[in-house]
């Protein structure tokens, strides 16, 4: 609250003693007063408009059972389009507004420090006492919101030729990965049960006395939803039938009362869900006593439990814990059906934790992290790994899913994200841009910085960034070892093509190459198979050719149960089945080795096929590709050599 002092001088107040301090009539001293109050009014008023008004919510309408139904949210003017957007649904409680809840909770001002957006369902009256009875809405407002939160920040404007026209305001970015559920009281018990129904659509949830009611547990034995596998105009069910509660959410649960039989059982359900150990670790987070129960495979896994004082409020100290500690730092990636839950860095870790390199490109500053294994000493020539972010997703953000540096730490090499140039979406239709140019003058920079092994350097990528991995190894195969292209292959371009043959005239180059795909990615068929002919297909015959292979792969026709007859792609490499655990007991890994036609054959290509995966990075991924890498090197004379 800001304080006004106003000095008013009505009189003369001689200073010489013995002079007559005459004092204002009375009516005056009244007047003065009045005025005095009427400007403080005036400045408390002016005060609370501006912290009302300093995150405005805006209001959006959804039809739910033919009726029109609003709920409010606030966009970060950090929040935008071309990154991943991090997302809060946050439910009051009976008895108050959602803007009321918004001021309350300091959500929306989390939301505007932090670039995420926060959005605020709307119960009719109250929030229904009946268990399920908000089911609609809520969904309704998840799928509504995804698509229809606008970015604020003021240079995210459509290009020219976009839905919408030139320059309009795109939609902020809101998947799965990155959303969170929170609530109080009946808001909570709302929240608590749409998690239960629908785990696979929140990383975390955090309540504050929201203990569900009993029939909300029998969702748990339902066959969960898989939302992943059907993204990408998938038609089959998956492979892995994972129930309701097998699916795990992080889960924070606040209650005012140390033990009651609903939240025990809140408690024993999480607990389940997330396979956490017996032993609980009690920790002070942000002044708050909180005990804390982790999966012992996966920290993400984990159950929080902290009991506030009788008549506690949903505040900004517990908003700010949940931010801070739990909800910024746990992410679903799409990795399978259901997600797979993963603890992550923030920026502010990565910038404390790894360092920040740049390279000067064509006269532009060009960065790129690194992050060395602890075991590095100063001279040694330690392998380096190179792997590049995907498309709209920042490369701090980015090693929170592919998490190569941890591979990096334990089997001991330079793990280097290098950040693309352009919003973060790599150049990867052009071989002699600046990322390409870029991610050369890495190699040469790490090198010189830390004296790696520039015979043993690795090309990785997802997405874009597998595009870029295989358009710079190939028009720089001199300096990379062997490459890493994940879900996402280019399309050899003429002029891409013609590269390669004028470097194939001078030098016949290998490239030992570890290609991985989702069957629930774009480039699968609707019944998750490879296509007969396409991209894949596609790309498989190139690095083939490319490597010397002469294996003639098959082409059969499938009998779709979710579509006509097609064509299939059988290949014909030597199958290794990879990745067993419970919800894939045959493997989720199928890979495919195909030996060179050379004097001496070579391992140069594993195609590798994941079952139920989308576009994404199977949490095993990173260490399945070094397996593959680790044993290349390139010779001063270009050639590869395989290290046993």
């Amino acid at each position: 609250m800001q304080r006004m002092t106003i000095l008013i001088g009505l009189s003369a107040r001689p200073g010489a003693a013995g002079r007559d301090q005459r004092m204002p009539p009375a009516w005056l001293t009244w007047l003065m007063a009045a005025v005095v109050l009427a400007l403080s009014l005036v400045s408390l008023w002016a005060t609370g408009a501006k912290a009302a008004d300093a995150y405005p919510l805006v209001e959006n309408t959804v039809k739910v059972d033919g009726v029109d139904r609003t709920y409010a949210y606030y966009a970060s003017p950090k929040a935008n389009s071309w990154t991943q957007g991090y997302a809060v649904f946050a439910l009051h409680s009976n008895g108050q507004t959602a803007e009321q809840f918004a001021e309350q909770s300091g959500w929306a001002k989390l939301a505007d420090e932090n670039g995420f957006v926060v959005v605020f369902p709307k119960a009719e009256k109250a929030w229904s006492s009946t268990s399920g009875a908000n089911e609609e809405y809520l969904k309704a407002v998840f799928e509504d919101a995804r698509t229809h939160v606008l970015s604020r920040f003021p240079g995210d404007r459509a290009p020219a030729g976009a839905a919408g026209g030139q320059g309009a305001p795109r939609r902020a970015q809101l998947t799965a990965t990155h959303t969170y559920l929170t609530g109080a009281g009946a808001g909570g018990v709302a929240a608590q049960e749409f998690a239960i129904d629908h785990p696979g659509m929140v990383a975390g949830i955090a309540t504050l006395d929201g203990a569900p009611f009993a029939g909300a547990y029998v969702k748990g034995d339902d066959v969960a939803e898989n939302i992943f596998q059907y993204g990408r105009g998938k038609s089959a069910p998956p492979t892995s039938r994972e129930l309701k509660k097998e699916v795990p959410v992080a889960a924070w649960l606040f209650s005012t009362t140390a033990q009651t039989p609903g939240l025990s059982r809140q408690v024993a359900y999480w607990k389940r869900s997330n396979a956490v150990g017996a032993n609980a670790e009690n920790r002070t987070v942000s002044g708050l006593q909180t005990t804390i129960y982790s999966n012992p495979q996966n920290e993400a896994q984990q159950v929080r439990t902290t009991v506030l004082p009788a008549g506690a409020k949903y505040d900004e100290v517990l908003a700010s814990a949940v931010w801070n500690d739990f909800f910024s730092r746990t992410a679903r990636w799409t990795s399978s059906p259901n997600g797979d839950l993963t603890r992550i860095l923030t920026a502010a870790d990565v910038d404390r934790t790894f360092e920040l390199h740049t390279v000067n490109v064509d006269g532009a500053p060009y960065k790129y992290y690194v992050k060395l294994p602890s075991s590095y000493k100063k001279g040694q020539a330690l392998p380096v790994v190179i792997s590049l972010h995907g498309g709209a997703q920042p490369a701090w953000l980015y090693m929170g899913q592919i998490r190569m540096h941890e591979v990096g730490e334990k089997e001991g090499f330079i793990t280097v994200y290098p950040v693309a140039a352009q919003r973060n979406i790599w150049t990867a239709a052009d071989f002699n841009g600046p990322d390409a140019k870029g991610i050369a003058a890495v190699v040469d920079d790490v090198i010189a910085a830390y004296g790696a092994d520039r015979s043993r350097v690795y090309l990785h990528g997802f997405s874009v960034g597998s595009r870029m991995a295989t358009t710079t190894a190939l028009t720089r195969p001199q300096l990379f070892a062997a490459i890493s292209p994940n879900s996402g292959f280019p399309p050899f371009a003429p002029e891409m093509q013609a590269k390669i043959a004028e470097l194939k005239g001078k030098m016949d180059y290998r490239m030992p190459t570890f290609a991985v795909s989702g069957s629930a990615d774009a480039d699968a068929s609707a019944d998750g198979r490879l296509p007969g002919k396409g991209q894949l297909q596609g790309a498989v015959e190139a690095f083939k050719a490319y490597n010397h292979i002469t294996t003639a792969d098959r082409v059969e026709r499938f009998e779709g149960v979710y579509t006509a007859p097609y064509d299939v792609f059988v290949p014909q490499g030597r199958l290794v089945h990879a990745g067993v655990d419970r919800r894939y007991p045959a493997g989720r890994f199928q890979i495919y080795k195909y030996m060179s036609a050379d004097p001496k054959p070579l391992e140069l290509l594993d195609f590798v096929w994941v079952t139920d995966m989308p576009h994404s990075n199977e949490p095993r991924q990173a260490q399945l590709v070094w397996d593959y890498l680790k044993h290349w090197s390139r010779n001063p004379d270009g050639t590869v050599a395989y290290r046993p």
